[in-house]
């Protein structure tokens, strides 16, 4: 049969999944070539699932894999765009020696080559297709090999990845380049309810519109990210639309335009209107929530 167990990752929402070349038989002895694989339990219960072999390429020892049914909510890996730098922090993804459940391996970049990515992340066989991701959890390359002996003597910490840049040509168009930011910090997203309220009780001889223009500012030392929810109770006629809060480009604070109608001094009916705002806003300076960043 030929191959070996090993670890791959999905990098599309269209099922295309990375691995080791090496772990995969050789498709040259077969018409149509179909892999047996089990996704993790975190991605869709560890079920089983076919996968055929697209394209392989043994130089870089890299293959592409294709879900014969994707299974529904993958969990894609974005891939970074540019090089691995010598002594960032990285981290491996994998199923050492065939083990059940997933394991996660810290290291360092030693060096960057064309051809390969060296670190001392203490990977095993069944690693080997795996990814090896940055701090923000951007791919940077493939597991695929270790030097283990040198002149019959162990050797430890000389561990091989191929670099996500050099294999440009065997990726497929959809693949993910776009990851989440680190986490924000619960204390640096707050959730605001602000109210707006005015009434208008000046009468003229006949109905009297007027328009106005208010501000709320965010709180102190926060900025707007977004509104949330909007509550309102007004006597404007349908004529006279609700206003709505617009965020301004600095986002320190959002501005309400509208207008109230009042009855004439005979009536003496007045206009009011009542708001409630949720928005939700972060602490300057930390990190958007939950915006992307790109794998750059």
């Amino acid at each position: 049969m030929g191959g070996e167990d090993g670890t791959g990752f999905v990098i599309s929402r269209s099922g295309y999944v990375l691995t080791a070349s090496h772990v995969i038989p050789d498709d040259a002895k077969y018409k149509t070539l179909i892999i047996g694989g089990t996704l993790g339990p975190a991605t869709a219960d560890a079920k089983p699932s076919r996968l055929e072999l697209v394209k392989r390429s043994d130089s870089y020892d890299v293959a592409l894999l294709r879900f014969v049914k994707p299974p529904p909510a993958l969990t894609v890996l974005p891939l970074r765009r540019s090089a691995a730098k010598v002594g960032e922090l990285l981290f491996v993804l994998g199923y050492p020696l065939g083990l059940p459940d997933t394991h996660f391996l810290d290291g360092r970049v030693g060096d960057v080559a064309q051809d390969a990515i060296t670190t001392n992340a203490l990977v095993d066989k069944g690693n080997s297709g795996g990814p090896v991701v940055d701090a923000r959890g951007c791919v940077i390359g493939i597991v695929y090999g270790a030097i283990t002996k040198r002149e019959g003597q162990p050797v430890n910490g000389i561990k091989f990845a191929v670099p996500v840049l050099s294999i440009k040509g065997l990726l497929p168009p959809d693949a993910s380049s776009t990851a989440a930011q680190e986490p924000t910090q619960a204390s640096d997203i707050i959730h605001v309810s602000d109210a707006l309220s005015r009434t208008q009780d000046d009468h003229g001889v006949t109905d009297t519109v007027r328009s106005y223009h208010d501000v709320i500012p965010a709180r102190e030392g926060f900025v707007i990210e977004a509104i949330e929810g909007v509550g309102h109770e007004s006597l404007n006629p349908p004529s006279l639309q609700f206003p709505t809060p617009v965020i301004s480009p600095d986002k320190k604070s959002m501005s309400f335009d509208y207008s109230l109608l009042s009855g004439p001094f005979y009536d003496q009916r007045r206009g009011w209107i009542d708001m409630t705002i949720g928005t939700r806003q972060r602490r300057v300076g930390a990190a958007p929530d939950p915006a992307l960043a790109g794998c750059d």
